[in-house]
C-alpha cells in the first residue's frame, strides 16, 4: 500500500483575503502600535509630598515608634542600674528626633 498525495484537494481551498483591508470596512486602530496608556497624569515633583503621602508617613512613624519605645524601655527597665535607665531614655529622644527629623524633611515643601 502506497500513499499517493493528491495535490488536486488543496486547490479547491483559496487563502482567506486579510480583515484588515479597505474592503472589509476595517478602519485602523490609532492606538495599536503603542505598547500601553498611562493611567495616571504627570506629577509635579516640584510641589512636594501629597497630603495622602504626609498622612501614610506620619501613620508608619507611629506605628515604628510604639514597638521601638517598648523595646528601649524595656531593656533599660529590666536593669537595676539608674543610669542604663538614663541612657534608655536617651536612646528613645534619639528615635524620637530621628523620626521627627524624617517627617520634618519629607513633607518639606520647596
Amino acid at each position: 500500500m502506497s500513499q499517493q498525495m493528491n495535490y488536486e484537494e488543496g486547490r479547491g481551498e483559496q487563502q482567506a483575503p486579510p480583515f484588515n483591508n479597505y474592503q472589509s470596512g476595517y478602519q485602523q486602530d490609532p492606538f495599536m502600535g503603542s505598547y500601553g496608556q498611562k493611567l495616571s497624569t504627570p506629577v509635579d515633583t516640584s510641589r512636594g509630598a501629597s497630603v495622602g503621602q504626609r498622612l501614610a508617613l506620619a501613620i508608619v512613624s507611629i506605628c515604628m515608634l510604639v514597638p521601638l519605645s517598648g523595646i528601649v524601655l524595656g531593656t533599660t527597665a529590666s536593669q537595676d542600674n539608674p543610669l542604663t535607665l538614663i541612657g534608655g531614655l536617651a536612646a528613645l529622644g534619639v528615635i524620637c528626633i530621628t523620626i521627627m527629623v524624617v517627617n520634618i524633611a519629607f513633607s518639606w515643601r520647596r
